[in-house]
Parts: structure tokens; sequence; C-alpha cells
């Protein structure tokens, strides 16, 4: 997010402590966006917790955690910084004369608020998200008149614009909020006009619901979907709400994980899900990313992560992306019944609680126990369902899987093979795994293997992983192959 310059302000540990503003310490808040929010007591402290002895003395710990602490500033803001923690201004201290607080999130609102407001909307100004609309409602045209004057027309009718609504969950709306940039230049031959959109969450309910509810249940999953549909995450410039009092408004600051936010317009090329194009089927999709579940929920996050920076050693990005492959070849298992390691821990359970032989006996060829699936057995299956996809990308699928099934193995448990990828080949092989993860996702958010290939090739999407694993995994000979006791 971007930094934010906050004005001087007179703190209080609580929120009704700001009706006696002249006891209040003044303090500065600061936040550049890239480190946790800090709160600098200037003068005394703000925080000095102790609890009563028997012997009558005071007991001081060393540090302390809030949920809030609450400012009001020199321009009339009402400040709220968030879970704050930091050294307990114990008596003779350091921090008793010079007080330095961090939290994790502000708030800055026009009026007194708590620390976990009930909210009516939100919207968030994200990096990626007007390219990824693609949508506009002003019109311009070039033309050279029979004259040969040069003409240029432009319009846009103010009323024709309007928000687009992309999702409705349970007691929300989500939309895509129109916005017109309009700069009044200086000089008559410059005209600016930008039209943009941003996210936003409005509440159904006249009741609103809790800031944290609609940050961590409804704005983060569904910007990992966004991103997931860009191609790249995109970057949060900022985040501003309403009360459920329509008077009450203010920002959000908190420190997320920074997206793109230069070259836009030349990641936009290669989206692989821009909106126009599954419009008329994004609610489906929505629903599905916003209501899955156990190895879902994993796989729809693992492959929304997978598409951020990969700024960790090869080996470490392999295993992730390991998981997050396993983790999708689970998707279909039938969760209304246990797994076969569920089935069989509690069939031991059981038949150790009988102490009766004859019941015993019968119980045991009753409850047969269930066979294990491996997950080299669950990454065939997933190849199988993938289809024409997976075989394009990996034309030799029985070399990458042993090889998958050895460094996996090799890397997890720290086994030393002289057949474990190391290197680049470990690199583009971790590549390789994303596009399947990823294809494997649009398959449970309804694409059917052909409309997934499709995805890729159209969008020029992952173009240089899949031709690196197409180079690495053409069909050889079967003397290249791994050998088959490998296990």
């Amino acid at each position: 997010m971007k930094a934010y310059n906050f004005e001087p302000a007179c703190w209080s540990a609580d929120e009704d402590g700001l009706d006696n503003i002249d006891k209040c310490p003044l303090g500065l808040l600061s936040f550049d966006g890239q480190n946790a929010p800090e709160l600098s007591i200037l003068r005394g402290h703000l925080v000095s917790e102790s609890t009563p002895m028997e012997d009558g003395g005071d007991a001081f710990a060393l540090d302390f955690d809030k949920k809030a602490v609450f400012g009001y500033s020199n321009d009339n803001k009402y400040y709220v910084l968030r879970n704050v923690h930091g050294m307990n201004a114990i008596p003779f201290s350091r921090a008793f004369i010079q007080q330095k607080l961090q939290g994790e999130s502000i708030i800055v609102a026009n009026q007194r608020i708590g620390h976990n407001p009930s909210i009516s909307e939100l919207t968030v100004d994200l990096s990626g998200f007007s390219e990824w609309i693609r949508t506009c409602f002003s019109h311009k045209s070039y033309e050279i008149t029979e004259t040969g004057n040069h003409e240029l027309k432009f319009t846009y009718a103010p009323e024709d614009a309007h928000d687009i609504l992309l999702y409705k969950g349970d007691g929300y709306e989500v939309y895509a909020k129109h916005f017109v940039e309009q700069d009044t230049c200086k000089t008559p031959s410059a005209f600016s006009f930008k039209e943009t959109w941003q996210l936003s969450f409005r509440m159904l309910d006249s009741e609103g619901k809790p800031l944290n509810d609609i940050l961590g249940k409804l704005f983060e999953p569904f910007e990992r979907l966004l991103t997931f549909c860009m191609g790249f995450p995109g970057n949060i410039e900022g985040i501003t709400f309403t009360s459920i009092d329509p008077a009450a408004r203010g920002q959000y600051f908190d420190l997320y994980a920074p997206g793109k936010k230069d070259k836009i317009s030349k990641l936009a090329a290669n989206m692989p899900l821009p909106y126009p194009e599954i419009s008329n089927r994004f609610q489906d999709i929505a629903d599905k990313w916003m209501n899955a579940k156990g190895y879902a929920l994993k796989a729809c996050d693992a492959a929304s992560a997978l598409l951020g920076k990969w700024d960790k050693a090869s080996d470490v990005m392999f295993l992730l992306a390991a998981q997050s492959f396993e983790a999708t070849s689970r998707i279909w298992d039938d969760l209304s019944k246990p797994s076969a390691e569920e089935f069989n821990q509690k069939r031991d359970r059981v038949l150790k609680s009988i102490d009766d032989k004859e019941l015993h006996d019968w119980a045991e060829n009753r409850l047969k126990p269930q066979k294990y699936v491996t997950p080299g057995e669950r990454a065939k299956n997933l190849w199988l369902k993938l289809g024409n996809f997976a075989d394009t990308v990996i034309p030799n699928s029985e070399l990458f899987l042993k090889q998958h099934r050895v460094s996996r193995n090799g890397y997890t448990h720290v086994k030393n093979n002289s057949d474990l990828l190391t290197g680049n080949d470990l690199y583009w092989h971790a590549r390789a795994i994303q596009v399947l993860q990823y294809g494997a996702v649009l398959l449970y958010l309804g694409f059917q293997p052909a409309e997934i290939l499709s995805v890729f090739q159209e969008h020029d999407f992952m173009t240089s992983f899949i031709r690196k694993a197409q180079d690495m995994y053409a069909q050889v000979s079967s003397t290249m192959m791994l050998s088959d006791d490998v296990s």
C-alpha cells in the first residue's frame, strides 16, 4: 500500500479517553507501506499496565498487547492503531518517558470509530483491476475529412456510465465501481480524461458487517481470485470504507504483500481470464472460489500464491508447487467419506476396544482395511482428468511423473538420490507443475480440458514455462527413462 503522512495526534489507550483530550499524550503515527505501523509518544507514555500485588505493590509486565489505541489529530481526524504491542511503560524505564508502540493496521476516519466497526461498503483501489474489466463508456474516433482535415471526436455520456455487478454472495454484492478522472489543463490544446474501476464490496444488511469479517472473509479471498484471473497479483493502492452511518467514512491501512504496479498494460496483454470473456460464467466461478473448502481451498490459494514473486530457492518453490499439486489432486475425493488413512485409523481403534474374541474376529472380517491411494496414483488420476491439456504441456507424462515422485520424496524427506532434479531442471519442473496446477483449478472452476488449453494459447499465458516443459519432456526412448523400481 502507499505510504501516508499522519498529522500529530493526541492518543488514548481506550476510545472513551479521548473525551479528556488534555490528558492524552501527543504522538506521531507513521506508515511507509513497507513496514508495520509505528506510534511514537513524544513525551510520556500511553500504555502502562500493572497488576496489584498482595503486599500492596504493583507488578509490571515487560511488554503488552492491546486490541487498539485511539487518536485525534490536528486536522480533526480519528485514528485507530489496531493490534498494538510494545514495551510496557514501567516507572523509571525509557518507555515511561518516551514510548514506542507497533501495530498491524490503521483506521483513519472522519468520526470517532471503534477498532472493528460495522461497514456498509468497502472499496479497494487495485492495480490491474481496470485493465481486467476492459470496459469504458467514452468513445473516441479519428478521421480525415473529405477536405483533408484531421478530426478527433470524443463523446462521454455520464448517464450511460454505471457500476458492474460482478458477484452476488450471501448478504453482500461485489461490484466494479466506475470512476472518471478529468484534469483541467492550463493550455486549451491539452485534454485529460480517464476512466478507472475500483473493487467494491456492498453489504445488503442495514447492520453491515464487521470490518475484520469483510477483509478476511470477503476481500482477501476475492482478491486472490482476481490474481488468478489476471495472472499476476495487483498492488493494493488504497482501501476506503463507509460505515453503516453514511456520514462516517474512512481509510484502512495494512501491510499487504506488494503486487505488480509497473508495466501493467504489458502484463494485461496476457491476462488468462479477462472479465469480458468470462462475464457470463463469472458468478459460478466466483461462487466455487469463495465457497471452496478443504483441498479445493488449498488448491485455489496455492494457484494464486504461485503467481506471485518466486523469490525463494528452487527447492523451496518446488516443494510449494508439489504440495499445491497434491492438494489439487485431492479435490475430487468424496468428502462425505473418510479417507483411507482416517478409516484405517478408526478401524484399528475399534478393534482394540473389543475384548470379546468372537466379536473381534467378526468385526475384523467385516471392516476390511482400505487401500491407501498414493500421491503418484492421485497425480495419474488428475492427469486423466486434464486430458489433452496435460498431454500438450507435458508430452511425456511417464518421465515427468517419475521425476516428480523421486524429487518430491527426496526433497520432502531429505534423501540423497542421483536422480533428484536440481538447479535449472528443478526450477523448470516446478514451473511445469504450476501450469498443470493452474489448469486443474480451472477444471475445478468448471472449465473443460479443451477450454483450459485455449485459455493458455489464446492469451500466451505462461508460454515460456510451457515451451520449456515441452522441450524437457519431449517423447524420448525408453533408455532415457528412469528405472521402474524407483519408489
